[in-house]
This record gives C-alpha cells, sequence and structure tokens, in this order.
C-alpha cells in the first residue's frame, strides 16, 4: 500500500509535464550565474539580467576582469545588485582558474553560491540527483506534510531522509511548480491536484 508522500509524488507526477524547466540553459557558468541573479527576483528578470550581463562578458575569463560597476550596472533589474556583482565579480575569478566543482560541498563555498543554486547546478548541469529548495517548494512541500520546517536546507535535509534518492528531481519541480500555480501564499485548494491528500487543505500556515 502506497504512503500519502509517495501518493503525492505520483500525484504530482502524473499531473505536470514530464519537462519542466524555470530557468534557461545554454553553459554551465551562465547557469550557475542566472541561479545566483534569480535569488529574491524572478526568473524573467534573471534571464534578463544574465543576457545583458553575458552580451559585454562572454564568459568567466572575460568577466573576472570587469569592474563590479559594470557589473552592477547590467544586472541593476535582478534586485539586490550590489551584493550580486560582489559574488559575481568574485565567482568568476575562481571559475577563470579552477572550474567550477561538481560536489554540493564545494559548490557552496563559492561565492554567491547557497544550498539552493548549488542543487539547481547539480541537477540540470550535472544531471545528478538533488532537492532544490527555494521559496515555492519550501512552503508547498511543508503544507504537504513532506518537511515539518520552513528553514530551507533543514527541509532539504528532511525530505533527502524521507523521499527516496530516485524521486529528488522530479519531485523538486513538480513542487515547485504546484507551489507557483494553485499553492501560493494564499492558496487554491479547490484547484489542486492533491487536494485530498494534503494534510494542510484549506489552512493557510
Amino acid at each position: 500500500m502506497e504512503s500519502t508522500p509517495l501518493k503525492i509524488i505520483n500525484s504530482l507526477d502524473s499531473y505536470f509535464p514530464q519537462e519542466i524547466s524555470f530557468l534557461s540553459y545554454s553553459n554551465p557558468f551562465r547557469f550557475l550565474v542566472t541561479v545566483i541573479l534569480s535569488g529574491s527576483s524572478t526568473d524573467k528578470m534573471a534571464e534578463i539580467s544574465a543576457e545583458r550581463l553575458f552580451s559585454v562578458f562572454a564568459d568567466a575569463s572575460s568577466l573576472k576582469d570587469a569592474k563590479v560597476e559594470e557589473i552592477e550596472e547590467l544586472i541593476h533589474s535582478s534586485g539586490l545588485f550590489r551584493a550580486k556583482a560582489r559574488n559575481i565579480k568574485a565567482l568568476s575569478e575562481i571559475v577563470a582558474e579552477k572550474g567550477i566543482p561538481d560536489t554540493l560541498e564545494e559548490l557552496v563555498k563559492l561565492p554567491g553560491v547557497g544550498e539552493k543554486t548549488a542543487s539547481c547546478y547539480l541537477q540540470r548541469v550535472l544531471k545528478k540527483n538533488a532537492v532544490v529548495v527555494d521559496t515555492h517548494f519550501e512552503r508547498t512541500a511543508f503544507r504537504l506534510g513532506l518537511t515539518d520546517t520552513h528553514d530551507r536546507n533543514k527541509a532539504a535535509r528532511e525530505i533527502k531522509e524521507r523521499i527516496p534518492e530516485k524521486y529528488w528531481n522530479r519531485l523538486s519541480d513538480t513542487v515547485n511548480s504546484l507551489g507557483r500555480q494553485k499553492c501560493r501564499p494564499k492558496p487554491n485548494c479547490s484547484q489542486c491536484p492533491v487536494e485530498k491528500l494534503c494534510p494542510k487543505n484549506g489552512i493557510n500556515p
């Protein structure tokens, strides 16, 4: 007999398209920077900022020599642009010299790269299993009872402990999509494909 989490996983898997993409991918470094730009912003604004940035500085080798002020001007629309510009400058210097690491533990040591950004990179670029926890995922996973915490890093660890690894990537995408479309800050429970399985149905914690 299926557990409730597995029923939720399978229901969401059937409901959403098999191909889900939140940010476009062209090369590893650009994708990593775009995910950084998406923090405290929207995917659309992150894509716009990335397009402007990489139309001037094509790669880490050219970006490392840019002035922080130049980067700020190009990514201004992404929000928190000053901190992001400093991190992108420092990141490009490291990547130009050493390349991009391939483990969560090493990725999170890079400037501007938190666990969510690192997990996105592992999943999309390296095709590794990862749990990607952003605002949409955390809110929705908590309501669905997949995690008991609002702390994103703790939520990622809890889900890794509770959910078999083979589901991590797809679950990251489907729960995120549900959070964007139905399980918003004010949830639209009547339109949710897992309404009957949700332990917090109708509750707005």
